[in-house]
């Protein structure tokens, strides 16, 4: 489009054609916003990495499954016909921290047979070989979770199907690393842990950390062993605080994106002249202009159309594009909100100031509110008496702002009824009569005038000083079939009326809207708090009240991620049952997934975060992430008794310890993964940060918990099932000695 521009300029130098907004440039910073928190994160998990390894050679062998998975990735996205976007680099982002985890244990557990004395390509097979089940599971749960998403509908199937595809892949690619690439490089590179000589101090402190954490570890599990009481309950009270802190969370769609845009709509009296609409608009301009200051550029529209409001001269449009992100204090709402009652110049006018939203928002046309009640009935007047008393209730809100209602003034117009009796007698007829009026007052065409090669209508008509007198028009001249000349006031009547803007039906039921924008509270919150209010109105015979707009959207997008997620918890117990063969092992595993929950409420709580769609995803996800710690334990655990032949205590205190390291960095690398995006810096980052959160959260919380909670579990659930086990021999023996 540039390209073209620049043509124009050259071959007309006297031309000049400048943009006033390019949706081009918010989402090209928007991808190298999420592609530079990918880049960020994958260095951070390095660090992490580097720092638990002490080993430059050991770190370079996991990291090489980044680029391998991510590389693989982009082959699906261009066979597939996916593009580079943000939703694309949000899953490449979301999974950097995740693509090392296999990796992360298989280079652990060779490491163990290492030191245990294995040559270099026992310990890569042998190692490898143990834990291949535990990656295997552990990857294909987080897999399977997305396997719902593709199947949902709406919104929420839009921004979600790529996202699911690009994770899903990109973490079966790390899988195949991890089985193949990892144990081959560490049977040929890495056959010691040598640190750099000029790391040898700091290595050697890691170690000593790493060492001492381990024993802090495995006292606190043998403590908790002897007193499995305390831990359970106490796991069951952070739960219930958590369900406790639920309500204190807002909920929203999604959040809001800000675009560096503020529109501000302006409506005067319908019939109002152009010229006065421009002059008022051009006004706002520079009332605008000097309050703000991070404007820069700002759009005049006088005269148009809006899906509330018709059309009409009477119309005006702002659009202010604000300075980048970076380069402000403040928010695109806190803009609107500020401008909000400073343009309100003169009484009779409507302003309403929306932040543009609309390129990351699909439910509704670019004028919508986010907040609308849909009046339906048949009697146009009782709804619009019910849509005043929704109005005021509106205003009584907290978080409400500029509530109107869709059925505006309509334009004034002269209704011109003609006496047919009067005109019949004097041998007129309408169609005559009308064709008179609107040559006077409209004008007709009578010839063209044509002028070297060009043509011009002659139209005839009275002059303007005639026309605007609308008591000109019973003066009109008519002449009748006799010949005589009378005037059109002696059969017609001149009457003023309104003309409606527009009436719209659904279920052939009249329907009106009463909407309003959003200040300072959440979507959620506020429905709550105007339901109540509503809920005490008495509704007149054969009317009904119900919330549209983004609202409307929210609750069916809930109910497809409530039942995607429902699916995904399902999924995810057949994968760990086929894997481990058993059932009672997954139901164990799956203890660890509600004790997410304190970390994703409080995650949301610290950075005032709505939960929506973005965070509802991230839930999503956790189901599939947080089970895998418990699976690497558990797995271990379960190999330790059945062939080393160790106790049930000793195995579960050896394989904590032995496996606290190998979870704590997958934990970590995931976490610091996640961490640019989630701290929700440079443009369209707003869309992806609360997905970042929820897995920060859960993913933290859920880790301290489950190196406790889930051995405390495994050993209480064998106990209680060797016990069973015993006591039914023995009632059976007990009962043939009776017999005998």
């Amino acid at each position: 489009l540039w390209r073209e521009v620049d043509r124009i300029h050259e071959a007309f130098p006297g031309t000049r054609i400048e943009k006033t907004r390019d949706s081009a440039d918010f989402i090209r910073a928007s991808i190298d916003n999420v592609q530079g928190a990918m880049l960020q994160g994958a260095g951070l998990a390095v660090a992490v990495l580097l720092f638990f390894l002490r080993s430059v050679s050991s770190t370079l062998i996991i990291a090489m499954a980044i680029p391998i998975s991510v590389i693989a990735t982009f082959a699906l996205m261009f066979f597939n016909g996916f593009t580079l976007n943000t939703v694309s680099f949000g899953g490449l982002a979301l999974g950097v921290g995740m693509l090392v985890d296999n990796a992360i244990v298989v280079l652990e557990n060779v490491y163990r047979h290492r030191e245990e004395g294995k040559s270099a390509f026992d310990a890569a097979v042998v190692g490898s070989r143990e834990v291949s089940m535990a990656i295997s599971a552990s990857t294909l749960t987080t897999v399977a979770v997305f396997v719902p998403v593709l199947f949902i509908g709406g919104i929420a199937a839009q921004t979600f199907k790529q996202l699911a595809y690009v994770v899903s892949f990109a973490l079966l690619c790390s899988l195949a690393v991890a089985l193949t690439v990892v144990p081959g490089l560490c049977s040929k590179l890495a056959s010691r842990r040598k640190p750099a000589s000029q790391l040898a101090r700091l290595s050697d402190l890691a170690g000593a950390w790493q060492r001492n954490m381990a024993l802090a570890y495995g006292g606190s599990l043998r403590w908790s062993l002897r007193h499995k009481a305390p831990v359970i309950a106490g796991a069951a009270l952070l739960f219930a605080l958590a369900l406790y802190l639920m309500p204190y969370l807002g909920v929203d769609l999604q959040p809001e994106v800000d675009e560096g845009e503020v529109r501000v709509s302006v409506e005067l009296e319908p019939g109002t002249r152009v010229e006065v609409t421009d002059a008022l608009m051009q006004h706002l301009r520079a009332v605008a202009a000097e309050a703000v200051p991070e404007i820069t550029t700002a759009m005049v529209t006088s005269g148009g159309s809006s899906r509330s409001s018709g059309s009409g001269p009477h119309l005006g449009e702002l659009r202010l594009n604000l300075a980048p992100k970076a380069e402000r204090s403040r928010s695109a709402r806190d803009v609107a909100n500020e401008l909000r009652d400073l343009l309100q110049v003169q009484p009779g006018m409507l302003v309403r100031t929306r932040v543009s939203g609309s390129m990351f928002r699909s439910w509704g046309s670019d004028d919508e509110d986010r907040l609308s009640v849909e009046i339906r009935g048949h009697n146009i007047d009782t709804a619009k008496q019910l849509a005043e008393t929704i109005r005021a209730m509106m205003e009584r809100t907290p978080g409400i702002a500029e509530p109107t209602i869709s059925q505006r003034p309509g334009m004034p117009e002269m209704l011109v009824e003609v006496d047919r009796m009067r005109a019949s007698d004097l041998g007129l007829n309408v169609s005559e009569i009308a064709l008179t009026l609107e040559t006077a007052i409209g004008g007709a065409r009578s010839s063209m005038y044509r002028k070297e090669g060009d043509e011009y209508n002659i139209l005839v008509r009275l002059r303007e000083e005639d026309r605007l007198d609308l008591g000109n028009v019973g003066r009109i001249p008519l002449t009748t079939p006799q010949g005589t000349t009378i005037t059109a006031g002696s059969v017609i009547d001149l009457r003023r009326q309104e003309g409606p803007t527009y009436i719209s039906r659904v279920n052939q039921e009249r329907r009106l809207f009463v909407s309003g924008a959003l200040s300072g509270r959440d979507l959620g919150s506020v429905v709550d708090d105007l339901a109540a209010r509503i809920r005490g109105l008495a509704l007149p015979e054969g009317f009904s009240i119900e919330y549209g707009g983004e609202y409307e959207e929210q609750q069916e997008t809930f109910r497809n991620l409530l039942l995607a997620s429902i699916l995904s918890l399902v999924l995810v117990y057949m994968v760990m049952a086929a894997q481990f063969e058993s059932l009672r092992d997954p139901f164990l595993i799956l203890f660890s997934v509600p004790l997410a929950a304190i970390g994703v409420v409080l995650a949301l709580l610290v950075t005032d975060t709505t939960f929506n769609q973005q965070a509802f995803l991230g839930l999503i996800v956790l189901l599939g992430i947080v089970v895998n710690n418990a699976i690497v334990l558990v797995d271990y655990t379960n190999l330790l008794r059945r062939e080393q032949g160790l106790g049930l205590r000793q195995a579960v205190v050896t394989a904590g310890v032995r496996r606290m390291r190998p979870i704590l960095m997958t934990t970590i690398t995931t976490v610091l993964g996640l961490a640019p995006m989630a701290l929700g810096l440079g443009e369209g980052s707003e869309l992806q940060a609360p997905m970042a959160r929820v897995v920060i959260g859960g993913l933290a919380a859920s880790t301290i918990v489950t190196l406790v909670f889930v051995p405390v579990m495994y050993v209480a659930l064998e106990q209680l099932f060797s016990r069973r086990s015993v006591s039914r021999p023995a009632v059976r023996a007990a009962a043939a000695v009776a017999g005998d």
